[in-house]
């Protein structure tokens, strides 16, 4: 009986090979990783942006419904001081090209927009609002009784609101009618 003995000559190829492999599997979870820190940083600034257009609704919402409350038009100026400012008079200091609708830090709102009065859960600012009277349009539609209707004052509402940070950023504008 011969027993032959085979003399193995180990080079090592499995542990190139299993490196090889790990080193691919952790590119791979690098990757996913940096993949899921983006979409998280996606979702939260969705969620940023969508609480800024909320607040900026809401804003909107109720100064429409002043609007609507008012038993008699509401005295407009140049200066908002009564609440609603007249046609074209928010003429804004151009010497930075930036105009107040176009502001970014607010100053502007907050200094001659309408404050929306309380504070809103997890949003950085509260919403502010401009209220701009843009046409009166008599009726020439005659009511029941004979007389003619005085028709119907249309004002532009204009709100921004804030998100959970002052980054997000939101102008929202609506026009409405009122009869007096």
């Amino acid at each position: 009986m011969s027993t032959h003995k085979y003399k193995m000559k180990q080079t090592g190829a499995v542990l190139f090979i299993s490196l090889i492999i790990l080193l691919i599997m952790t590119l791979l979870g690098i990757s996913g990783m940096q993949t899921t820190i983006l979409e998280e940083k996606m979702a939260g600034n969705y969620r940023d942006s969508n609480k800024a257009f909320q607040s900026t609704e809401s804003a909107l919402r109720k100064h429409e419904a002043w609007v609507h409350s008012q038993t008699t038009e509401p005295s407009r100026n140049n200066t908002g001081s009564n609440s609603v400012w007249s046609l074209n008079s928010m003429d804004p200091d151009d010497s930075n090209n930036i105009t107040w609708w176009k502001e970014r830090d607010g100053a502007w709102w907050n200094t001659n927009g309408l404050d929306y009065g309380v504070d809103l859960t997890d949003i950085q600012t509260r919403p502010r609002t401009i209220i701009e009277y843009k046409k009166f349009i008599p009726d020439t539609l005659v009511i029941g009784d004979g007389n003619t209707s005085p028709g119907l004052t249309f004002y532009q509402v204009t709100s921004r609101g804030t998100g959970g940070t002052d980054q997000s950023t939101v102008l929202l504008q609506s026009i409405t009618a009122r009869r007096y």
